[in-house]
């Protein structure tokens, strides 16, 4: 597997660690951004928003739009199903869980 498709795996995995951490509250993107900062995954937002895209398609993540006068929050939270990659009780093989 190439280095780059690696290393989307990774991010996702974190992600998803990141989620369950607060589970089973919300977490704003711009907050789980700068946490992969902190874990020296340095992404873009745009980045950023394909894997919660990627995550939310296959049912590991809930997002939810919030705006409050002006303001803009996309909430995610992750799910069942995302626990479960988590736990080892299922795969996808597009997220790698192992930090």
């Amino acid at each position: 597997m190439d280095a780059k498709k690696e290393r989307y795996r990774r991010v996702r995995g974190a992600v998803l660690k990141l989620l369950a951490y607060e589970h089973p509250r919300p977490v704003d993107s711009k907050v789980i951004r700068l946490l992969l900062d902190d874990l020296k995954y340095s992404i873009t937002e745009e980045e950023c928003q394909s894997h919660i895209c990627y995550l939310s398609g296959k049912g590991l993540v809930h997002r939810e739009l919030r705006r409050c006068r002006g303001i803009r929050l996309e909430m995610v939270t992750i799910s069942p199903m995302g626990l479960d990659v988590l736990d080892g009780f299922t795969k996808d093989v597009g997220v790698d869980t192992r930090l």
